[in-house]
């Protein structure tokens, strides 16, 4: 292990080394008097940058912006800074560094934590450029990659409907009234194979289906992301009925969604930088949904999917609701996810954008901390607590984002952040 510090006062610096060596006893620690690598061989040796930054010193924000898009280059750097607040870690992301730590109260734990963090990630990272490279070159005079299915879900069954033009091939996922299935889109007489080849089928058994305004809500599924041509909301190839059954087929996500991402994230929560990153792509997604006049109102882990590239996208608009038109049954918000549900949502008060945002805010809360903002032994319960409970605090190492999360969770709509678009540019800024 071999750590570059810039820029800090060497009384900092020889702090910081001593944290370091707490836990990698042989580890060198460089700086900050040593010059900085002139090429980018020279850079190689070191595994990470400890960048100072604090008024009337050293400007780590001035060294990331310098250093521009060699960034990705160079090892990973952790800004160290005099001011602890969420502005200066929002805009050291935005730079490129892999993490912004607070100056004051660094300890071996959270410093060390986040070396191995930046570490990993930037391995990650590369790893996925390679194997995106490696796979390109394989598939260069090929139409389309096809996934290794026997790795997904599991075998269709026996009983999987027959759905003219698909060929089914593993089932991905089951719910009380629908089926998802993997399958494989048939090219029809005379016709090129379609692309892409393999999609996602939700298919529903309407011999199921007691309520007539369930099979609505699926059709209108089709027709409200149909309406919202945009990057972050799931492309639907097709919608069809058959005698038994209807079918949406829609885009596959090979990275799975966010629910998966949270659960197999050591120690229970992600790490806070990735977690304002996601939240960030979230609320672009809804400020894309929310300018065409959408609501998602169903907005969960499990309803935020992952493309090849990381980039993410909204599914399940089974409950969304177009600006201006009636909700179908008085009980249709009561089927929403009582988890993620707003206060307004829980009392069956009117509810417009801005319960979405309410639903970002339980979901962020939740990558930061691991644990769930509400819980209790039944969905009244859970409802109560949205409708009643205080905002819980943050711990120490978090307590810079409490103010996004007081405003995302705030009981009055009205004091939430105005929009998504709002949301966004107070985190980019």
């Amino acid at each position: 292990m071999r750590i570059l510090i810039i820029g800090a006062p060497h009384e900092f610096a020889r702090e910081c080394a001593s944290l370091v060596a707490s836990h990698w006893p042989g580890a060198g620690v460089d700086g900050p008097d040593q010059s900085l690598p002139a090429s980018d061989d020279e850079w190689t040796r070191y595994d990470a940058v400890l960048v100072d930054h604090r008024p009337g010193g050293h400007s780590g924000m001035s060294w990331l912006r310098e250093c521009g898009p060699r960034l990705p280059q160079l090892p990973p750097a952790i800004l160290l800074s005099a001011d602890d607040g969420m502005e200066t870690a929002v805009r050291a992301i935005k730079l490129g560094a892999a993490d912004c730590l607070p100056a004051r109260r660094l300890t071996p734990h959270r410093l060390v934590g986040a070396i191995n963090d930046a570490i990993l990630e930037r391995a990650r990272n590369r790893d996925r450029v390679l194997a995106r490279a490696r796979l390109k070159r394989r598939y260069e005079h090929s139409v389309t990659i096809v996934p290794d299915v026997t790795a997904i879900g599991y075998p269709a069954p026996a009983d999987a409907p027959e759905i003219n033009g698909y060929r089914m091939l593993r089932q991905i996922g089951e719910g009380g009234t629908s089926r998802v299935y993997l399958v494989e889109r048939l090219p029809r007489l005379g016709h090129a194979a379609p692309e892409p080849r393999q999609v996602v089928l939700k298919v529903v058994d309407t011999r199921a289906i007691r309520d007539p305004a369930f099979i609505e809500r699926f059709i209108r599924e089709y027709r409200i992301i149909s309406t919202v041509q945009n990057e972050h909301v799931a492309r639907i190839h097709d919608q069809g009925v058959t005698d038994d059954h209807l079918y949406i087929a829609m885009e596959y996500f090979p990275r799975g969604d966010l629910r998966q991402r949270m659960e197999q994230t050591a120690p229970g929560r992600m790490h806070s930088l990735l977690a304002l990153k996601i939240a960030a792509q979230i609320a672009r997604a809804l400020d894309a949904i929310h300018t065409a006049g959408v609501i998602h109102r169903d907005l969960k882990p499990h309803n935020i999917m992952f493309r090849d590239n990381d980039r993410l996208a909204l599914v399940d608009f089974g409950l969304a609701k177009q600006e201006g038109e009636k909700t179908i049954t008085a009980s249709a918000g009561l089927a929403a996810t009582p988890l993620y549900m707003s206060p307004e949502q829980c009392v069956g008060q009117p509810r417009d954008a801005r319960s979405d945002l309410y639903s970002l805010g339980v979901i962020l809360y939740e990558m930061l901390t691991g644990e769930r903002l509400f819980d209790g032994d039944s969905l009244a319960a859970i409802a109560f607590r949205h409708v009643h409970a205080d905002i819980p605090r943050l711990p120490p190492p978090l307590d810079g984002y409490q103010t996004v999360i007081d405003r995302l969770l705030a009981k009055n709509p009205d004091d939430r952040y105005a929009s998504a678009r709002a949301l966004f540019t107070h985190i980019a800024s």
